[in-house]
């Protein structure tokens, strides 16, 4: 039973936008740390320590790209799911109607 819940982690799309919302905000702390933490080790001399966080700051903010990407992907497929839906019922309407 695990081994299937390993295999679809997200029983929807709604699922799935919800775990793309907690990971944004799970990012945007780290961005908020590793800020900080920066701003420390340049004060303290730390220069390789900083350019680190800095690498580290530089690959969130790609990373951050990627989940506004995927979130609005998700969104468009909500949207053209519920298209299709609206389609087909209406589809089935008319096959009950004649």
């Amino acid at each position: 039973m695990l081994d299937a819940a390993l295999e679809q982690p997200f029983d929807s799309i709604e699922s799935a936008i919800e775990f793309m919302n907690v990971l944004a905000e799970t990012v945007l702390d780290a961005r908020r740390d590793l800020h900080r933490d920066r701003e420390l080790a340049v004060r303290d001399g730390q220069q390789h320590r900083a350019q680190a966080l800095e690498l580290a700051q530089f690959k969130l903010k790609i990373l951050n790209c990627y989940i506004f990407k995927s979130r609005r992907a998700l969104n468009d497929l909500r949207t053209i799911r519920g298209l299709l839906l609206n389609e087909r019922l209406r589809t089935e309407r008319v096959l009950a109607e004649t």
